[in-house]
């Protein structure tokens, strides 16, 4: 066996582990675009070598031309994990925005750096909350295992359908909308019954000057309502986080179903 041979083969297996992993550290909210670039490149550079240590060599692959045909396979299939990720966590995003628009608070902004958004501040802290959840359920151990034994699913140099997968994100953005929606109603519920009540008691007595109050009334309303469901709310979030596991298997099943 020759030895450069095993050094180039070696170091072609370790970029396409790289690519893998970078598409994932690219979508993923874990460790998120807030985390500095030097984090996630050692964060990269770490799990290339757990990766290659844990696998076999591959003398097929070689440090040339080549690698360029391979590349982009490797990276959707670690944008491929990533995006099922961001999907899952999306529900807590789409919950924040309905509070802030139920509450009212949308004036106040606070940047985002995961989406490249100014986010209302009831929003910030909806996310923020489900990120405790998220690192809470061990749902980053979770995905970082899955991306792990993809390289077993998925040895580096074989091919994968990417495209067949379009199908299934569809149906899971879909349930992330519902679930989203499902946790922020009722909150949306209590302000809609208490604009309803405002705007009866507006034409009751015009004289009465409620658009004055009316606001303060809807904001102490709907955080009441948030802080009394709070505990419903963070476990519908854990629920839907917890589904993590099985949706990035379903996916990687279905992406790799027709590779030789």
């Amino acid at each position: 066996m020759d030895f450069n041979n095993v050094i180039m083969a070696e170091a072609a297996a370790l970029v396409l582990a790289i690519a893998r992993l970078g598409g994932f550290i690219l979508v993923s909210p874990f460790p998120g675009k807030a985390a500095p670039n030097q984090v996630k490149i050692g964060l990269i550079l770490l799990l290339a070598w757990v990766v290659r240590a844990g696998q076999p060599y591959v003398p097929t692959l070689h440090l040339d031309a080549s690698l360029i045909g391979l590349v982009p396979c490797e990276l959707g299939i670690g944008l491929l994990i990533g995006f099922t990720v961001r999907v899952t966590y999306s529900a807590a995003e789409i919950l924040g925005s309905s509070f802030a628009q139920a509450t009212g608070l949308t004036m106040g902004s606070v940047f985002d750096p995961a989406m490249g958004t100014d986010d209302p501040v009831p929003a910030r802290v909806m996310t923020l909350l489900a990120m405790l959840l998220f690192l809470a359920c061990g749902a980053h151990r979770v995905a970082l295992s899955y991306l792990l034994e993809s390289f077993h699913a998925v040895p580096i140099g074989m091919t994968a359908d990417i495209s067949r997968a379009a199908p299934t994100f569809v149906g899971f953005i879909q349930q992330a909308v519902e679930a989203g929606v499902r946790l922020s109603l009722p909150v949306m519920g209590v302000a809609l019954v208490v604009q309803l009540a405002l705007a009866l008691i507006s034409r009751a007595s015009p004289s009465l000057q409620v658009f004055s109050i009316g606001a303060g009334i809807s904001v102490a309303a709907a955080l009441l309502t948030v802080m009394g469901a709070l505990n419903d709310t963070a476990a519908g979030i854990g629920v839907e986080i917890q589904n993590e596991g099985p949706r990035i298997e379903q996916v990687l099943g279905i992406a790799t179903a027709s590779t030789p």
